[in-house]
């Protein structure tokens, strides 16, 4: 069959032609685990670089091929950057697939699974960012322009980053080295976690912030509180969702969000500050959040005590329970 060619998703584009990996684009043939996709039950998997490899090893590859020339997408990331990778090189996608999925972990769910994996997404990810990058966001003003240039060159890229990953060592050493360090602040006990496992919520409490990749590698759970302690004596307060709760995944129960306008008025009602009030993120973004903001929409100190508002986080889950009580 002919080399299948990058084109990014347009209106343009002929859907029946069209492999959409990732996204939700159009496509004869969709690979994507986000809400809504339109995977073949065979192909299903976490990831849609997971989907992309099972299609690289399938015996009927060509046949399920036949009749496509290009892959598409409609967004960038890691996980769609190593997908298409998969789909256009399923040769060295094989070969390097523990490496794809890693980075592709690290992208979507914000997980340390292996050093490899962490610094190819890091890479990607600062590829459209760093301004050193030859396809940075900024050199462009179209966003077509832009994501097809970007992805041309990551699939330049990748090939060069399995064989050496640290080909752009100075793009994301500051960053890798952060995320080590919270791991281990997290694993040390030099941070305190409280667990409320059959709400899929954790507590995280400490002196500063800590990188969010090794908060939810170490919690592993979805619904994420952190409380960081200020010296002078207020907390600031920040409860997250992961994608966990937002993708279409293949293992595990599902998850459930609950709507947390409720929560946020009972917060804004009992555990509010004269600095700032409580906000809501709406829920059908990927990672939404809720906070104790000013008006500029920056966390801001509540003296309000950590546990009159994990009481409060913690009866609102309650109403829907990650696993059956008494589990």
């Amino acid at each position: 069959m002919p080399d299948l060619v990058y084109q990014h998703w347009s209106d343009d584009l002929d859907p029946e032609v069209c492999v959409s990996v990732d996204g939700n684009a159009p496509g004869r043939l969709n690979l994507s685990h986000w809400p809504g996709n339109r995977t073949p039950v065979r192909f299903r998997h976490d990831l849609s670089t997971g989907m992309c490899i099972k299609l690289a090893e399938s015996k009927d590859r060509l046949e399920t091929l036949r009749g496509i020339t290009t892959v598409t997408n409609n967004h960038w990331d890691t996980d769609g950057a190593c997908g298409v990778f998969a789909v256009m090189q399923p040769a060295l996608a094989l070969v390097n697939a523990p490496t794809l999925l890693s980075a592709a972990i690290a992208g979507d769910f914000g997980q340390f699974g292996t050093p490899e994996g962490v610094k190819l997404d890091l890479t990607l990810t600062a590829l459209t960012k760093r301004h050193d990058s030859p396809v940075a966001s900024d050199r462009f003003t179209d966003d077509l322009e832009r994501r097809q240039a970007q992805y041309e060159y990551a699939l330049e890229l990748i090939p060069r980053l399995l064989v050496n990953l640290d080909l752009h060592a100075d793009w994301f050493a500051q960053e890798f080295w952060s995320i080590q360090q919270d791991l281990r602040t997290l694993r040390e006990d030099d941070a305190e976690l409280e667990r409320f496992d059959t709400l899929d919520f954790c507590v995280v409490t400490s002196d500063r912030d800590l990188h969010e990749t090794a908060v939810n590698t170490v919690t592993g759970c979805d619904r994420i509180l952190s409380v960081v302690t200020g010296d002078d004596g207020g907390y600031r307060y920040k409860l997250r969702l992961t994608t966990l709760s937002w993708f279409d995944l293949l293992t595990g129960p599902p998850r459930q969000r609950l709507d947390w306008s409720d929560l946020n008025d009972r917060l804004n009602e009992e555990a509010a500050g004269p600095d700032g009030r409580w906000v809501c993120d709406d829920l059908k973004d990927p990672t939404p959040a809720l906070g104790f903001m000013n008006d500029a929409g920056e966390l801001v100190p509540n003296t309000v005590r950590p546990e009159t508002v994990k009481r409060l986080i913690a009866q609102f889950f309650s109403q829907g329970p990650y696993l059956p009580a008494g589990i």
